[in-house]
């Protein structure tokens, strides 16, 4: 009788375990379902000035061979990966972003960072990337390669060499021509 007893105190207590693992298992999926990139919890008109504001700025940056590196904030919260910088707190405007990287501008080295529809930070440093990649890329693109190895951010890089438009994200690099950079920048924003 003990043993009958104590093996259906074992099932039921494995039954509320497999409850509790369920309940935890679908609470996690549908949270993972309903976490949009803050780009497409953005109202369509806000989305469409950051685009057109971006490729605005990217467009003269690339024809000027003016570099760059813009980093977009998604959910990951990038504060603690990134060192220095000037707190700017203004709306992105394509004016603004070629003053903050023109030659001669005491903010162009670093990056800019997007946070929340605004301009938060010019001249911030991120760690460089551990990865071996290519001798061709410069320390903006380590930047960018290796923030995107460390959150959900979007990164767009600027050559100053070459003018070429580089987009980083999940780790990965993806050249951009201008006439293509509007799509592609809006794709990458929304995953």
């Amino acid at each position: 009788m003990e043993k009958i007893i104590l093996v259906l105190v074992l099932i039921l207590v494995l039954i509320m375990f497999f409850i509790l693992v369920i309940k935890e298992i679908y609470f996690l999926y549908k949270h993972i379902k309903s976490k949009k990139s803050k780009f497409k919890e953005m109202a369509d008109s806000n989305k469409n000035r950051v685009i057109i504001e971006l490729k605005n700025a990217v467009e003269e940056l690339s024809k000027t061979k003016t570099g760059a590196i813009i980093t977009i904030e998604n959910h990951d919260n990038i504060e603690n990966l990134r060192t220095d910088g000037v707190r700017i707190d203004s709306n992105i405007s394509s004016s603004l972003l070629i003053s903050i990287f023109n030659k001669n501008s005491p903010l162009h080295d670093g990056a800019v960072i997007i946070r929340n529809n605004k301009i938060t930070y010019a001249s911030t440093y991120y760690k460089i990337t551990s990865k071996s990649i290519n001798n061709k890329f410069g320390s903006r693109h380590r930047a960018a390669m290796g923030i995107s190895e460390q959150s959900d951010s979007t990164t767009i890089v600027v050559s100053e060499e070459t003018g070429g438009i580089t987009i980083a994200k999940n780790g990965k690099f993806e050249y951009v021509l201008i006439d293509d950079f509007r799509k592609v920048l809006e794709s990458k924003l929304k995953n």
